[in-house]
């Protein structure tokens, strides 16, 4: 099975010249790839005059993670890709056990590995964790991370275990599972496109798998910070771009409607707060969404419910509650 590890990079030469080098000393039999999202600063001469042997793929606009891995891997040959954001650190003979993992279960899709935080590695990764699920109300969470609590890893999470969605931060996908669900869907740009892509792989038969005994670390926040309004924006209207292809009918009206409710009283939250940047966001999404949506309803085909009977709040609360 052949493996490639792909990097898409915008602007990142500092997260380059910092996290590079450890991916480089564990890629094993993979060829590393730095795909360029028509970065402006010195990424590129950077990585060919430190690291000449790292193939390169120069885009000629940016298309985000969604566009810019999709016109990646149709033109790089493996069986199996590693998207690997540009601010991981490897600290162990990964590959093999990733690729064995494939190897050994035809159905597995997508899978990620446990991911720390590259601040504090004993703390599990926001982005990441021990895995992603959708909780009753079509919330993300990962297991060792709820709301923006994250956990300590203390070998709690060191299983394999299927689950509804591998983090973008480091995601494995087999190449005839990419190209039979046709790519990332590029009217997300960027946020929630790796979930979509694991539901629309749950919907034809696809299986998501953690793999607890490979670890990498995570800087996170290179792209856009948690509090930045713009991803804020993404993950509201993205979200609700993903249920919309899967979600059967009843399902769908009781989230989007919740949804709804629940960005209006967060609206009036920020407002009171004085937080304009981010009301104006949550207004900017749903304008977006529903301007998308009779496309969207276009792509539906099969229908599934893939959150869990649980709520992130309640799972929020019993984390809190354990660490006193």
């Amino acid at each position: 099975m052949k493996v490639a590890i792909v990097i898409l990079n915008f602007n990142g030469k500092d997260l380059l010249s910092t996290y590079l080098e450890s991916v480089l000393a564990f890629q094993g039999d993979a060829t590393v790839w730095i795909v360029d999202n028509n970065s402006t600063d010195e990424s590129l001469s950077f990585i060919k005059k430190k690291y000449p042997k790292v193939k390169c793929l120069v885009l000629d606009d940016n298309y985000g993670y969604a566009g810019g891995y999709n016109r990646a891997l149709s033109k790089i040959d493996a069986d199996l890709y590693c998207l690997l954001n540009n601010d991981i650190e490897v600290s162990e003979e990964w590959v093999p056990k990733m690729q064995a993992a494939f190897e050994n279960d035809p159905q597995i899709g997508f899978a990620q590995s446990k991911i720390v935080s590259a601040q504090n590695n004993s703390t599990f990764d926001y982005a990441g964790g021990g895995g992603g699920q959708l909780d009753l109300l079509g919330f993300p969470y990962c297991r060792g991370r709820y709301l923006n609590h994250c956990s300590k890893d203390i070998g709690q999470y060191d299983d394999h275990k299927t689950i509804t969605w591998a983090s973008g931060a480091a995601f494995w996908v087999r190449k005839t599972t990419f190209n039979d669900l046709g790519g990332f869907d590029e009217d997300f740009f960027m946020h929630f496109e790796e979930i979509d892509l694991c539901v629309r792989g749950k919907v034809n038969g696809w299986t998501t798998k953690y793999i607890g005994d490979v670890k990498v670390a995570h800087l996170g926040g290179g792209t856009l910070h948690s509090k930045n309004p713009r991803k804020l924006y993404f993950n509201i209207r993205n979200s609700m771009l993903c249920y919309s292809k899967v979600l059967p009918l009843p399902h769908w009206i009781a989230i989007i409607s919740f949804r709804l409710i629940f960005d209006f009283l967060l609206g009036v939250y920020l407002l009171l707060s004085l937080r304009y940047e981010h009301l104006w966001a949550i207004v900017k999404a749903h304008h977006s969404f529903f301007g998308k949506l009779p496309k969207v309803i276009a792509k539906r085909t099969k229908t599934i419910v893939p959150f869990q009977k649980k709520l992130v709040f309640w799972l929020f609360f019993k984390a809190k509650v354990q660490q006193i």
